[in-house]
């Protein structure tokens, strides 16, 4: 039987980002913490140092999953580094361990460098990908979620002249299954009604200005919806927004990161979360980066990460019942 208090763990992100400020700012936030049992995977030294930096309180040692520090770290607030991506890297894989093994309820993902994940020997495009490989979990979907509009990515960090050739009839399909069943069970919703944008300007206008449309995507959402599914588009990306036609659906689907995630940040930025559809284990994150250029100035704002513990406990405990409001 769980506890009354949902048990989540923290992850550290990146030691030269802003993770830890954050996390030494939610702590501070007694009313919030006192909601949840929070653990972080990290090193107490780490946040000692920001604690001292930026005059906040020092978090106690108990709240603590200690992983042990790279030979020769040095902590560099806003630099890229070997020994930080290891630390970053190791974090996730405790979290994600322990979830496995039910010791947590949820692990929220603070913010890592994928530059710095990968000199540190993780050679993974970013935490999707490295926890789908740890879970064992064959097919996994990024889902940026809030109260005014909530976006899947069918493909995610790829560079972008390869995402035709991605982006085949199966992938689609794959994909879309992932975010249907995850909005059923992750989020309570029945019948979920899902938005495909289009890859080409005005949908291909025809074949005009590219088949893939015509070719690919229109016919996996025909066939989709024979089956029960229920699935419109695909709509060219500029008239969607500019018509606030998302407000109509339960989700959009985005062909390529930027194309889901630029409407995203301008619409939801700050209250945000990432959410992985299909994972083993549940995983919230917030919505923004390592900000780097704001490092260890105490200028980080922590209302995003709150958001993602506030998701990943009502996922982790069936409580959301309600994608959209």
């Amino acid at each position: 039987m769980k506890s009354s208090k949902p048990r989540l763990i923290l992850t550290t992100g990146d030691p030269d980002g802003i993770g830890p400020e954050i996390i030494l700012k939610i702590f501070k936030n007694k009313k919030f913490t006192e909601l949840y049992n929070l653990k972080i995977s990290g090193s107490k030294k780490i946040f000692d140092y920001y604690s001292s930096l930026l005059n906040l309180p020092e978090i106690e040692e108990n709240a603590f999953i200690e992983i042990p520090l790279p030979r020769n770290f040095k902590i560099n607030p806003g630099k890229t580094g070997k020994s930080a991506g290891k630390f970053s890297g190791d974090s996730v894989k405790k979290a994600a361990e322990l979830c496995l093994k039910n010791e947590f309820d949820a692990v929220v993902t603070l913010p890592l460098s994928k530059e710095s994940l990968n000199k540190g020997g993780y050679n993974y495009p970013g935490h999707t990908e490295m926890l789908s490989e740890i879970t064992s979990s064959s097919e996994t979907a990024m889902i940026l979620h809030s109260r005014k509009f909530s976006v899947a990515l069918l493909t995610g960090h790829i560079p972008v002249k390869n995402i035709s050739r991605k982006l085949t009839k199966d992938l689609i399909f794959r994909k879309i299954v992932t975010v249907n069943n995850s909005l059923i069970r992750d989020f309570g919703i029945k019948n979920p009604k899902i938005a495909i944008l289009s890859l080409n300007p005005h949908s291909g206008d025809g074949g005009l200005i590219g088949n893939e449309e015509i070719n690919i995507i229109n016919p996996v959402i025909l066939k989709m919806n024979s089956m029960g599914f229920n699935i419109r588009g695909a709509f060219s990306s500029d008239a969607y927004f500019a018509n606030k036609m998302y407000q109509k659906f339960d989700i959009t689907a985005a062909v390529y990161h930027d194309q889901g995630l630029i409407p995203f940040k301008m619409i939801s930025f700050g209250k945000g979360v990432n959410f992985t559809a299909g994972l083993k284990i549940t995983r919230t994150s917030p919505d923004h980066g390592t900000a780097f250029d704001i490092a260890g100035t105490g200028n980080a704002n922590e209302e995003s990460t709150m958001h993602a513990i506030k998701l990943a406990e009502k996922i982790a405990n069936g409580k959301e019942r309600k994608f959209q409001e």
